[in-house]
């Protein structure tokens, strides 16, 4: 069968960095981008028409895993590979074969998913930052998966048998932050009628990650230097110092260098918690992940309902490959569980897709539309009387975040309401979410 009978628009597929083979239920290999031939050691001309089981082996069946581990044979030798496994609504298979050498505990890096050359170097970082107890600093926009990259960080590590505990910096107000970080002991305060251990003590022996430290406030800062170069910790209403043996993992979506010149975050305490670095990129800078991470999305929400599996048509492929993602990993998530649940086949179309970028816009197109105009306010007198209404606030931050949670009852939460009321405020403000 030619290649064009396929369905399949396989323009972005050559423009992978990995090795992109499409198979037929025979097991005839149809198509091989161009890095197949570079990445299998086979001229791409000679694996068109082979057979599967001629590159893995006899044992390789249509019945393998979207996510496994394969081992191929070229020249005489011997090597494993990583293979993400897409199957098309005209029942057609894609491989995604991946250069290099196949990551150990691959298990504990599961939920991180990336084929792209930039996330393969975010894996090896994990590795090398697993191998010791330096502070790691985590960078990355909202929503790239630092979290995920720190979990992986301890389960990697000599403390994996011990808590990794976490706390988000930006969460709690100062005095609150300052007592789950450090404790306190009975009386340090009204209300205080017990000793109470902190995210430190509870920490010891183990990992304390420190989600969002670039909005830790300057008077903490201190402290947790403290925490992080002597390994001592006070207690409120305690002058004893403790110790305490605790791994720290920070991330940030800040630029914390930036931070650290305008004088909103300590140099001394910048240096020591940077020891190690990881920057995640953002989804528009490695588009070839964005599909094996829908695949796996999908995969999950199968498992999770015990529902049939849904698949990606082309024009939804292209559609997901042509958005940049302010939201990032997160953002693609939410797309497809609701491209999921909207579905009434088995295909997903592009439309839900189309849905979502024409909110995304929307809101777009109103920040900046907001920032130009208050540009130009602030050369105006009376810019108290040129501020947006209550009403386009609300609107916005709705729409900010249906948007963000993909859910009704998500955003109606964040923005503690009920799921009557912020129905009655979408069709008061002809806010369409289907």
């Amino acid at each position: 069968m030619a290649i064009n009978a396929l369905q399949i628009d396989c323009r972005f597929l050559d423009a992978l960095s990995d090795a992109i083979l499409i198979y037929d239920k025979d097991l005839t290999i149809l198509y091989a981008s161009g890095p197949a031939a570079e990445i299998l050691g086979i001229e791409r001309e000679t694996l068109m028409l082979k057979n599967c089981k001629d590159i893995f082996g006899e044992d390789f069946s249509d019945e393998i895993q979207p996510h496994s581990i394969l081992e191929i044979k070229t020249d005489g030798n011997k090597r494993k590979v990583k293979v993400t496994k897409i199957v098309t609504p005209d029942n057609f298979n894609i491989l995604i074969i991946s250069p290099g050498p196949v990551i150990e505990n691959q298990d504990i890096l599961e939920g991180i998913v990336g084929v792209s050359k930039k996330m393969k170097e975010v894996f090896e970082l994990i590795k090398i930052s697993a191998r010791s107890d330096a502070p790691t600093l985590i960078t990355g926009e909202t929503g790239t998966g630092k979290e995920l990259v720190a979990e992986a960080i301890h389960k990697l590590s000599s403390r994996k048998e011990n808590p990794l505990v976490k706390i988000n910096c930006s969460a709690l107000p100062e005095n609150l932050l300052e007592s789950e970080l450090f404790g306190y002991k009975k009386g340090a305060f009204t209300g205080a009628d017990k000793d109470k251990p902190g995210k430190f003590e509870i920490a010891n022996n183990g990992t304390l990650f420190l989600d969002e430290i670039g909005d830790l406030p300057l008077s903490l800062q201190p402290k947790i230097l403290r925490a992080v170069e002597k390994g001592e910790i006070e207690k409120l209403g305690e002058t004893k110092p403790i110790k305490v043996n605790v791994r720290i993992i920070s991330a940030t979506n800040k630029d914390i260098e930036k931070e650290v010149s305008e004088g909103k975050f300590r140099p001394d305490l910048y240096f020591r918690i940077s020891v190690f670095r990881i920057h995640i990129p953002p989804l528009r800078e490695r588009k070839e992940d964005i599909i094996p991470i829908a695949e796996l999305v999908l995969e999950k929400i199968s498992k999770k309902y015990g529902l049939g599996r849904k698949f990606l048509t082309r024009r939804a492929i292209e559609e997901l490959m042509e958005w940049d993602y302010p939201g990032n990993v997160r953002e693609l998530e939410n797309i497809i569980e609701r491209a999921y649940f909207m579905s009434k086949t088995k295909n997903i179309s592009e439309d839900v897709i189309r849905e979502h970028k024409k909110l995304s816009k929307t809101i777009t197109n109103n920040n900046l539309n907001n920032e130009t105009n208050g540009k130009e306010e602030k050369n105006r007198e009376n810019i108290s009387d040129k501020l947006k209404s209550k009403s386009e606030i609300e609107k916005e931050k709705i729409l900010e975040s249906l948007i963000k949670h993909g859910s009704i009852s998500k955003a109606a939460k964040e923005l503690n309401m009920s799921r009557v009321t912020i129905w009655r405020k979408m069709k008061k403000y002809g806010i369409e979410w289907k």
